[in-house]
């Protein structure tokens, strides 16, 4: 990743915040924030076996507005 033209290292950092939680068996979804300066995203853990109810809570702050996917850019001429 680059920030400010500096280039940061992502693969050894990149699992630092999920590695433990998906250790312990604890459903996680992670949803990025749009339009903001640098890579921000939401972190959502639910209870064991809960998956449905983190992905509820994703779903409704995808409609809020608050989180989204982002889209790709197919027209890379």
């Amino acid at each position: 990743m680059e920030l400010e033209g500096v280039k940061w290292p992502l693969r050894a950092n990149i699992g630092i915040y999920t590695q433990p939680i998906s250790f312990i068996g604890l459903p996680v979804v992670a949803v990025p924030v749009p339009e903001t300066p640098m890579p921000v995203g939401i972190q959502i853990i639910a209870a064991p076996w809960r998956e449905d109810v983190a992905l509820a809570i994703a779903a409704e702050l995808e409609r809020r507005g608050v989180v989204a996917a982002p889209t790709p850019n197919l027209d890379r001429g």
